[in-house]
């Protein structure tokens, strides 16, 4: 597919601009398959070629865009497979060039263990992602919980910070 059949209005016209304060968690994915279009087969095909892989059962969503700065777009999208859901920031430029990307929420299964994962983005656009693990066989316990703390610079990258984020 060549990049010139998908122009940047056309990609960014799918994802809502949306001020923060969010928070991004599992049950999110159902409004966001409520209130926004979903991706034709040209969008999800360059998705999957450019920025992501998958299989025949993969599905993309578009979530929301941020207003974090007119060099760059900064876009968060879902994507759906067996056992998997996550949440995924990509900074792009204007050519539709990916300059970074990063999980930031999500739930990831292997059977035994689910991993589960809720970001917030501040009015700042510093993100923070609490982890937890469950085993199958036994109760979440939130004090083996981890948490990330990124930032995105004014070029486009996502740096980790490091942030006390639950003070004694």
């Amino acid at each position: 597919m060549k990049d010139s059949v998908l122009d940047l209005a056309t990609l960014i016209g799918f994802f809502p601009e949306i001020k923060p304060p969010v928070t991004l968690s599992a049950d999110s994915s159902h409004r966001f398959s409520a209130e926004n279009r979903p991706f034709p087969e040209i969008i999800t095909a360059y998705i999957f070629n450019n920025w992501d892989s998958g299989d025949e059962y993969t599905e993309f969503l578009p979530c929301l865009r941020l207003a974090v700065s007119e060099n760059f777009h900064t876009l968060i999208y879902w994507k759906g497979s067996l056992l998997s859901h996550e949440y995924i920031l990509v900074t792009i430029s204007n050519k539709l060039e990916l300059i970074s990307k990063k999980v930031i929420a999500g739930t990831i299964s292997n059977g035994e263990t689910i991993n589960s994962s809720v970001a917030h983005i501040d009015d700042e656009y510093y993100i923070y992602s609490t982890s937890g693990v469950t085993h199958t066989d036994s109760k979440y316990d939130p004090t083996k919980s981890t948490a990330f703390s990124f930032m995105i610079l004014p070029n486009g990258q996502l740096e980790s910070f490091n942030e006390k984020l639950f003070p004694n």
